[in-house]
């Protein structure tokens, strides 16, 4: 579950990063961030067994951020995803699951 939850706040950061306005980031950043966020969403929602709705948004991430057939939004949509589904990995890596509640007891 470490993986899990080291990989969720790795993909946050970079969304954070994209954000940033001062910041003239080149494109090549922009694929490596869809690349690794898609890629996370896909493995959240692999995990994620406790929540449909959990995994319809993951899944919904995944399809947003695919690098094979990339979505074009404007810059400012872009930004709002990106905080939205930064947040959304901070709230998944440090939400605890039922399983493990059901462990500890």
């Amino acid at each position: 579950m470490k993986i899990y939850k080291a990989l969720l706040l790795t993909a946050a950061i970079l969304l954070f990063l994209a954000t940033l306005a001062a910041l003239s980031l080149p494109y090549g950043f922009f694929t490596f961030l869809r690349i690794i966020v898609c890629g996370v969403a896909v493995y959240a929602a692999i995990q994620v067994r406790d929540s449909v709705v959990a995994l319809i948004g993951l899944l919904m991430v995944a399809f947003l951020f695919n690098p094979l057939v990339p979505i074009h939004l404007p810059q400012q949509i872009w930004r709002i995803i990106d905080l939205a589904t930064a947040a959304a990995f901070i709230r998944l890596a440090f939400k605890p699951s039922k399983r493990q509640n059901q462990q500890e007891f």
